[in-house]
């Protein structure tokens, strides 16, 4: 069957409403997948997105064909409104339009559509019916959020379009979602799910020297680098790390470094976050780098530092899912310090697989002594090797190959991928 499917090269269009490519764990997540099915022998093509509310503020503006490597190629043709309300979510319903289009002049064997940005699933469906093309949809968030961050009719408008995206997943070819707990959430709106896990490209990030990565960063040998991969800000809370470091004796203090690689989501929250690092005497501790988006680089940035935080995350509705950034600290040998519920996906795999610490996200002891423990070598030599344990475990290759077995089964169905 695999010679039959490589024989005639099958289509892939993969859909995603960012701008590609870009810093972050969805693109990175997209094109592993793209160039692993394109190494298949696949037709690849990845669908993203034109922000005017974004691009038109940078010089030069990126907007149609980008080719990468030469194994798939890469268009930026929806339209997408960056802002918040009813308005803008229309408009984006409607700019995803050339999602239909290109589907009807490619006629892909498969069109998959990345969400949590999911006002692009009825132009997809009607995409895939109009084009022949079967329907997968992948799940990495619970839709639900959005109706925690709108009101009025901007709140009645995304109620009904999540109502009609639980409907089309139910008639879609394959749902794939990449936690068990986000499975399960699905299967109480009668949607069957497949688990195609995230991951990291354990052949980039991967564990290295600090030395002279550190270096390059102005850090000394003797810094305790604590490393967020990611925008503060949005649902992403890190003041309660901020008052837990200030609890720390003096000399452990000064030796902690907080370093941001990708700066804040949003002005307000970084006039917050920096205001409270100037009351708390940290402003000294926090070393922020603009978003990274070279994979490579990302990795040689992470490797100066001594573990991985995750920060609390402002909304119950994220406790089924794991942020992509906690596998690609563990693929770097980092143990993790996290915020987050008890109870939650997260929680129960640092607790599980014992590779770092977990706390509530206000629980300000609880965090004091999890960055205590940094400071202790024994400690984090046995949670270290914790890390490496299940490094393979972690690897994408695994997802990918997961995924190109269900994709298989999927064009030849009864036979064994």
């Amino acid at each position: 069957m695999m010679k039959k499917l490589n024989s005639l090269r099958p289509k892939i269009v993969i859909v995603s409403t960012f701008h590609l490519p870009m810093p972050g764990a969805v693109w990175r997540r997209l094109s592993y997948f793209a160039e692993y099915l394109s190494l298949k022998g696949w037709k690849v093509f990845v669908l993203g997105a034109f922000s005017p509310t974004r691009e038109l503020l940078r010089l030069p503006i990126r907007l149609a064909l980008v080719k990468r490597s030469g194994k798939y190629a890469l268009f930026n043709f929806q339209l997408r409104l960056d802002l918040p309300g009813w308005p803008f979510l229309t408009a984006n319903i409607l700019g995803s339009l050339p999602v239909l289009v290109v589907a009807l002049v490619l006629r892909p064997d498969v069109l998959w559509v990345s969400i949590p940005w999911h006002d692009v699933l009825p132009m997809a469906y009607a995409a895939a019916k109009l084009s022949g093309s079967k329907l997968i949809i992948d799940v990495r968030d619970p839709l639900e959020y959005w109706l925690h961050v709108s009101r009025g009719l901007s709140r009645r408008l995304y109620s009904f379009l999540i109502m009609l995206d639980y409907v089309l997943m139910r008639k879609a070819d394959l749902v794939v979602t990449v936690t068990p707990s986000l499975a399960e959430l699905l299967a109480k709106h009668g949607v069957c799910a497949h688990l195609v896990m995230n991951g990291a490209d354990t052949r980039i990030f991967r564990p290295s020297s600090q030395h002279e990565a550190r270096g390059k960063l102005c850090l000394s040998v003797d810094n305790i680098v604590l490393a967020f991969s990611g925008y503060l800000g949005n649902y992403y809370d890190a003041i309660p790390l901020l008052q837990a470091i200030a609890r720390l004796p003096g000399e452990l203090k000064r030796k902690m470094v907080l370093l941001l690689i990708g700066g804040f989501a949003d002005a307000s929250y970084a006039k917050k976050f920096m205001r409270v690092a100037r009351k708390l005497h940290l402003s000294q501790n926090i070393k922020a780098l603009r978003p990274i988006r070279d994979a490579c680089t990302l990795a040689e940035v992470l490797s100066v530092a001594n573990a991985g935080i995750i920060t609390f995350v402002a909304s119950e509705l994220f406790d089924p899912a794991i942020p992509a950034k906690f596998y690609e600290y563990l693929a770097c040998g980092l143990p993790v310090i996290a915020l987050v519920k008890r109870g939650s996906e997260l929680w129960r795999l640092i607790e599980e697989w014992g590779v770092g610490f977990a706390c509530e996200p206000h629980d300000l002891d609880c965090i004091t002594k999890a960055l205590e423990k940094i400071f202790d070598e024994s400690t984090m030599e046995s949670t270290r090797a914790n890390v490496l344990r299940v490094r393979p475990l972690i690897d994408r290759r695994r997802a990918a190959e997961k995924l190109y077995s269900l994709l298989c089964e999927l064009l030849e169905p009864g036979q064994d991928a």
